[in-house]
């Protein structure tokens, strides 16, 4: 009997750059694959739900000082003026960790000996060591990014622009990618001698000619045609809806009867400042919504004294919050994960971006009509507040948001991407 065929999975333990990799996983185990997902042990669970094989992945970077380190680049990152100050900020936090990040997953992929990985665009050790053994992989993503070139009329990755651009913004964003590498050369040279010391020998780009499963669509994209390993396939969801304690079904229930909820969530890595939880908080409350935020532990004390109509949780199970019709806004990093789930939902955003490619998506929510912005070091709760209440009552608004979620759910992503590791698989 030909033995079956092992498809690994490989991600960071982030629930924004893992959760469309657990839903292809979870498609390919219900096909009847062999399927496993290395993952940290901290996450264990998301994995538990797929069927998929559990392998951990605990490198050895979790002392006090590493997680330190890490936490205190992400909270400057977080507040950086200049954008692409927090993108260096993130090299070098990469180029701290590649190192045992390198060697820990080539242990685990040599025990493992995958037919075939697909791997999450960030994790880069995982690449290289593929490219280095010649073990096929496939990149998945929320996002085309700079993956694929931009025309040159466009706005360009890392500029945050509008497709409105006036004048001296379309000088600028001619030069920009020119202006961007000069900027991160020193730094990614180092990371690349990082990468070349560990493999023992060159590095080449990981994304150059491997499939790229990206989960997204051109309602949100720029246009621009794709090469044939390209795949823009469409928001890629789980099979069931996650479900909620019944301790917040029934205060969401509650609310829906009294004018609705503004849910708020920025993601694990984002840290906000007690002065934007203040704006925030107060501008909503102006608003007589109720308010959900979901805010990591770490962070709750940065709040301001809270009115009975709002809850804070430290988790919650986003699409079950965003597809309750008592939810009417979302104030959202923009995050791509968040970004797709919300208007999947027919949920209008609020947008406040903090880093990285957060910027630039929220120049396309604004671009395509369904978002209005705040600026992370300029806004107060008088701007909060005319900002949600010109959200909730703009119907064009409403209308584009419709128009997408209506697009969305005639895409088959989770489908097309699992079709796609198929035909990979067979080519082996």
């Amino acid at each position: 009997m030909t033995p079956q065929k092992h498809i690994v999975f490989v991600s960071l333990p982030l629930l924004g750059h893992t959760n469309q990799l657990l839903a292809i996983a979870e498609e390919l185990v219900s096909r009847g694959h062999r399927v496993s997902f290395v993952i940290n042990d901290a996450v264990k669970v998301w994995v538990a739900q797929t069927g998929a094989e559990f392998i951990a992945w605990n490198p050895p970077i979790d002392s006090n000082s590493a997680a330190r380190s890490s936490a205190l680049m992400w909270q400057t990152a977080s507040q950086r003026a200049n954008r692409w100050q927090g993108d260096r900020l993130m090299l070098k936090q990469m180029i701290a960790v590649y190192t045992p990040l390198y060697h820990s997953i080539a242990s685990i992929l040599q025990a493992a000996s995958p037919d075939l990985l697909v791997i999450d665009r960030a994790v880069f050790p995982a690449m290289d060591f593929a490219q280095q053994h010649q073990i096929p992989y496939i990149v998945q993503t929320r996002f085309l990014g700079n993956f694929v070139k931009l025309p040159a009329h466009a706005p360009q990755f890392g500029t945050a622009y509008s497709q409105q651009m006036n004048f001296w913004e379309r000088c600028l964003n001619r030069l920009a990618p020119t202006a961007l590498q000069t900027y991160l050369l020193p730094t990614l040279l180092k990371l690349n001698q990082v990468r070349k010391a560990c493999g023992g020998g060159e590095v080449g780009d990981p994304f150059e000619h491997q499939i790229t499963i990206v989960g997204n669509t051109f309602d949100l994209e720029i246009p621009r045609p794709l090469p044939d390993h390209v795949h823009l396939v469409g928001p890629i969801f789980a099979k069931a809806m996650p479900v909620l304690t019944e301790s917040l079904q029934n205060w969401l229930d509650a609310a829906q009867s009294e004018g609705g909820v503004v849910y708020i969530a920025f993601g694990t890595l984002v840290t906000i400042q007690a002065w934007q939880a203040q704006a925030l908080i107060e501008g909503l409350t102006k608003t007589g919504l109720h308010v959900l935020w979901s805010l990591p532990e770490a962070q709750r004390s940065l709040l301001p004294s809270l009115p009975a109509s709002v809850r804070v949780e430290s988790f919650v199970p986003q699409p079950a919050v965003l597809s309750h019709p008592a939810v009417r806004l979302f104030v959202s990093h923009c995050g791509m994960n968040s970004i797709l789930e919300a208007l999947y939902w027919q949920t209008p955003i609020l947008a406040l971006p903090f880093f990285g490619d957060q910027h630039d998506n929220a120049a396309r929510l604004i671009d395509v009509g369904v978002a209005r912005r705040l600026h992370k070091q300029q806004f107060d709760a008088a701007e909060v507040t005319a900002k949600v209440e010109a959200l909730l009552h703009d119907l064009n608004m409403q209308n584009a948001v419709d128009r997408i979620s209506s697009k969305f759910r005639q895409t088959s992503g989770r489908d097309q991407a699992a079709n796609l590791v198929e035909t990979a698989l067979m080519s082996r």
